[in-house]
């Protein structure tokens, strides 16, 4: 079940490393192709790239001009960040607050 509080957990930790936007709750693999279909739909996402493993994935996808990652781990969910140097941008932060509304109002209503 999905947090009241948050559904996207922005990590921000990793010095040196990408930010990281975790999808909390919805971590299993059948997830991850939900969110390729949004990216898609909403942001006209290309698939550029694709690493399906055992219990991994990692697609690399381009929006607006930008590459970013979508990864996949059966022990850590789904989560997504920028190829940028910076490690994060704009358009990160649009589609995390995006997804996250429109989750939250899947959930609620």
């Amino acid at each position: 079940m999905i947090s009241t509080d948050k559904v996207i957990h922005r990590d921000s930790s990793k010095i040196n490393q990408p930010v990281e936007y975790h999808v909390l709750g919805l971590d299993d693999w059948d997830f991850f192709d939900s969110l390729v279909s949004f990216f898609e739909k909403y942001y006209g996402a290309e698939v550029e790239s694709r690493t399906d493993g055992i219990n991994t994935r990692s697609w690399q996808l381009y929006a607006q001009g930008e590459y970013f990652m979508l990864e996949h781990n059966d022990d850590l969910g789904n989560w997504f960040f920028s190829c940028n140097d910076e490690g994060d941008s704009a358009l990160m932060h649009t589609m995390a607050d995006d997804l996250e509304n429109r989750l939250k109002k899947v959930t609620y209503d």
